[in-house]
C-alpha cells in the first residue's frame, strides 16, 4: 500500500511543511531558520545565554562550511538537539569542562 502524498503532510505523509511566512527572523542571522514556536521552545529549554551562543555557532558553521550548504534555506530545528554538537559546543564555551 502506497502512502498518500500531500502538501499539508510533507513528502510522504510526514511532518507538515511550513511556509516561509511562518519562519521567525532571528536577529543577526542569515542562515539559521526556525519557526516562532520552535524559537520560543528552544529559548525556554536552554536559556538565553546558551541558546544565543548555539545560534551563533550554527550561523558561523552554515556561513563558512562548504558541507553545510545542503542545510541552508531549510529549517534548522534538528541541529538543536540536547545531545547534538551545537548545544554541546555552546555549553563547553560558556562553562568549560573541569579538568
Amino acid at each position: 500500500m502506497q502512502k498518500e502524498r500531500s502538501m499539508e503532510n510533507g513528502k510522504m505523509g510526514g511532518r507538515p511543511k511550513c511556509s516561509k511566512e511562518n519562519f521567525y527572523k532571528i536577529p543577526n542571522t542569515k542562515f539559521v531558520i526556525l519557526t516562532f514556536s520552535q524559537y520560543e521552545k528552544l529559548l525556554n529549554k536552554y536559556g538565553k545565554i546558551v541558546f544565543e551562543k548555539a545560534i551563533e555557532l550554527l550561523e558561523n558553521w552554515l556561513s563558512s562550511s562548504p558541507s553545510a550548504q545542503k542545510y541552508r534555506g531549510k529549517n534548522n530545528y534538528g541541529h538543536f538537539r540536547s545531545d547534538g554538537w551545537v548545544i554541546n559546543s555552546a555549553l563547553n564555551i560558556i562553562t568549560p569542562p573541569k579538568v
